[in-house]
């Protein structure tokens, strides 16, 4: 997902408590304000930003506060992207997975489906590039939004 022209920014560590997504977004943002990102990519940045690390807090740790979330990012500069990783050590599971197959994501989290499918269409209706995997018991999650994609399509 990196290429030979990235410019490798900061990592943040925060506690799994919902209140930390603002410490992330202000983070992120802070990296972005010398590239000049349209009001919609960061909207659209900043819901998947938050749909990732919600899911991460509420279903990864189940809520648990002591745990930590480490978010990293890197700014390619030919062409403008940013990706975003996220890393916790909460229960693995590989959203990825039914971006492309949902139901494959209908038949595992049964009746629960309409209250809980939207956050796999969001992230992958507004990235160009998503990639899982584990790293013993940890996730990785790492997403990719390039600056000049004109689409205007929001889920």
């Amino acid at each position: 997902m990196f290429n030979k022209n990235t410019n490798v920014k900061d990592e943040i560590i925060v506690y799994s408590t919902k209140k930390e997504l603002k410490k992330i977004l202000n983070f992120i943002y802070n990296g972005l304000k010398d590239y000049n990102p349209s009001k919609d990519f960061k909207f659209k940045l900043s819901l998947v930003i938050e749909e990732i690390f919600i899911n991460i807090v509420t279903h990864g740790y189940k809520n648990v506060e002591d745990n930590k979330v480490k978010t990293f990012y890197v700014i390619e500069e030919d062409p403008l992207a940013i990706t975003v990783g996220f890393i916790d050590n909460g229960i693995l599971f590989n959203p990825v997975r039914y971006m492309d197959n949902l139901d494959l994501y209908i038949d595992v989290i049964g009746s629960d489906y309409e209250k809980s499918s939207f956050g796999i269409i969001l992230i992958k209706n507004n990235v160009d590039k998503i990639h899982y995997r584990t790293d013993g018991d940890r996730n990785i999650l790492i997403f990719k939004k390039y600056f000049n994609n004109n689409d205007d399509s929001m889920v």
